[in-house]
């Protein structure tokens, strides 16, 4: 029987290059197509006025950049004039740094090294690259909280620790998250998906994956879903012996 991978994918595009169906998203700019149906619009310098005019010319969606950072509540007025489903945000973020710090309180015997951070986590970045010090988990969540459907992350995942970022917000927002490659656009998608637990793909352009590789990383959502579902099949069979 043949199993859906679960996986969606969508594409960066340019006014030449726009595909012919599902979703695609363009950065703002002033060269953008006369129509606007079916685009995702990535706000990321531009202003609340900006975003309310590109709703009111037909943009499928708009994803609040730097205006979201500077002021929060433009997310809550969008969504209250044009709908919850038309406005999202994108977050350009990156590793947060960790610091260490000689702990010489909490223990009056002897001195140890803290980091700064409990846990690794990824910094929101301001569209120019400035560190915001803000962490990406926290404010996907109080960006849906306002009504943000929809929330974009263009992000390099490096290692494990990236990986384990990645699945912890997919637990906690997957059906909202949309992944991008950032600085790498050729970076291999697959443990994404598999380890990162990732189901919704922006693929750069151009893109350089053919339809075997796209295959190969489909096939890793379905993969990792079977093992899941075993893994819950083990545990309910389990419980009923116990029974």
């Amino acid at each position: 029987m043949h199993k859906e991978s679960g996986m969606k994918l969508a594409h960066w595009a340019d006014v030449g290059g726009l595909p012919a169906e599902g979703m695609c998203c363009m950065r703002d700019s002033d060269a953008l197509p006369e129509s606007l149906q079916q685009i995702t619009i990535i706000l990321d310098r531009g202003t609340e006025a900006r975003a309310s005019e590109l709703l009111a010319c037909g943009a499928e969606r708009v994803l609040l950049g730097d205006a979201a950072l500077l002021d929060s509540a433009v997310v809550a007025r969008l969504v209250q004039q044009y709908g919850s489903e038309r406005v999202g945000v994108w977050l350009q973020v990156k590793k947060t740094l960790v610091s260490w710090a000689m702990d010489c309180v909490s223990n009056e015997d002897f001195n140890c090294l803290t980091p700064s951070v409990g846990k690794p986590g990824w910094d929101v970045l301001m569209s120019d690259g400035a560190s915001t010090g803000t962490d990406a988990g926290w404010w996907v969540g109080e960006m849906l909280a306002l009504g943000a459907s929809m929330a974009l992350i263009s992000v390099d995942v490096r290692d494990d620790a990236d990986l384990n970022v990645c699945a912890e917000l997919m637990e906690s927002y997957g059906e909202h998250l949309w992944f991008s490659p950032w600085q790498e656009p050729n970076a291999d998608l697959e443990p994404w998906v598999r380890y990162g637990q990732i189901r919704k793909l922006v693929l750069p352009t151009p893109n350089e994956r053919d339809d075997k590789e796209i295959a190969r990383i489909c096939a890793a959502a379905i993969s990792e879903d079977e093992s899941v579902d075993d893994k819950m099949l083990a545990r309910q069979q389990g419980d009923e012996t116990t029974i």
